[in-house]
């Protein structure tokens, strides 16, 4: 959060805030620009992001842990009436309650915001429209058919490693078919050295507890390894990143970053991936396939050996590079209608029918 000129005050609401008045004015301009860009925030978003601030600029105060409480919420909402707490409009997590009508609204709320901060002249640049989204392979493929005398009921095969363990891939991917190397999240607190010296140079390395992209762990592939990526590639700037609606993702402090970066977060409509997120209506599907078929060879070429995860990255670049089809990648920006931008592009008809 930017530091503007101190102006503490004691209102008539009670004594003297924590923040500055600037302080907070940056506060309520960061959620109502989120709102328009489909991020509505919640109470946590903006304790948490207090609580950032206040770690980074320490200066006395009541909380614990500089974690804002409910008396300091209920006065910051006093202060500002501009935002208000209100029940979201029901959207469940089931992606079976999605509409036409919802989708078609969120490109006519998408289509409002980018024409009113003149950047709608992006949407006609495929090289600038981006569509970030992360997925998770599984270390072990799941059973595939094998060969075994006729008459034989149970076919056992050894697991090599655990069917339930999974690594999160982080993706971006532009409408003009070009895909920023990745970064992989890996579970823990350190990464041991041979993980590190198995990862191609230009991909990003991320580690969280349970092995889910967390706020930081994003903040740092924006920095490190998206910007970086698309300046090397010529891309012009400012850039439209599409992305869900995680609140793991979205802070203060990544919005201000963002900002400085020239990279614009546009929030796709909640629980709509299968019809909104390019990466999985088609992207993901070739580079899937190829990491399947690329265990089972693994495998069969490795027969009493555990897929650990120092193997994981060269085995999944070489996947990316077969698998990842420039054409799958346009194709899934033209079926989502977010480029050329049209939501009459997508078929409705199949996707509410499947």
């Amino acid at each position: 959060m930017p530091k503007p000129p101190s102006d503490h005050n004691k209102t008539s609401l009670g004594p003297s805030p924590v923040l500055t008045n600037g302080e907070e004015d940056i506060l309520v301009q960061w959620f109502i620009e989120n709102a328009q860009k489909g991020f509505p925030r919640r109470k946590e978003d903006l304790q948490i992001s207090v609580k950032h601030f206040l770690d980074k600029n320490p200066r006395k105060n009541p909380f614990k842990n500089n974690l804002p409480n409910e008396g300091w919420y209920k006065a910051f909402l006093r202060r500002h009436p501009e935002i208000a707490t209100r029940t979201s409009e029901s959207v469940t997590l089931s992606s079976a309650n999605v509409t036409e009508k919802d989708i078609k609204k969120w490109f006519e709320n998408i289509e409002t915001y980018l024409k009113t901060k003149s950047y709608f002249d992006i949407l006609s640049d495929p090289t600038r429209i981006q569509n970030g989204d992360e997925t998770c392979f599984n270390l072990c493929p799941k059973n595939t058919k094998v060969l075994a005398p006729v008459g034989c009921k149970n076919v056992y095969e050894v697991e090599h490693a655990s069917s339930k363990y999974n690594i999160t891939v982080m993706f971006t991917m532009s409408a003009a078919d070009l895909l920023t190397p990745p970064m992989v999240i890996f579970p823990g607190k350190r990464l041991r050295g041979d993980i590190a010296n198995s990862m191609p140079p230009e991909w990003g390395i991320g580690v969280t507890e349970n092995g889910l992209m967390k706020a930081d762990a994003f903040q740092d592939y924006i920095f490190k390894v998206l910007h970086p990526s698309l300046k090397q590639n010529g891309i012009k700037f400012p850039v439209i990143l599409f992305i869900d609606g995680h609140s793991s993702h979205v802070t203060l402090e990544l919005s201000n970053v963002c900002k400085e970066l020239e990279i614009i977060l546009i929030c796709l409509y909640p629980n709509a991936t299968r019809i909104l997120q390019p990466a999985d209506v088609a992207a993901f599907k070739p580079i899937k396939t190829g990491w399947k078929q690329a265990l089972v060879a693994w495998r069969r070429e490795n027969l009493n050996e555990t897929l650990t995860k120092d193997k994981f990255a060269p085995i999944l670049k070489k996947v990316v590079e077969n698998f990842g089809k420039e054409s799958t990648i346009k194709n899934g920006f033209r079926a989502t209608g977010l480029y050329p931008f049209n939501p009459n592009a997508i078929d409705f008809e199949k996707k509410f029918r499947s």
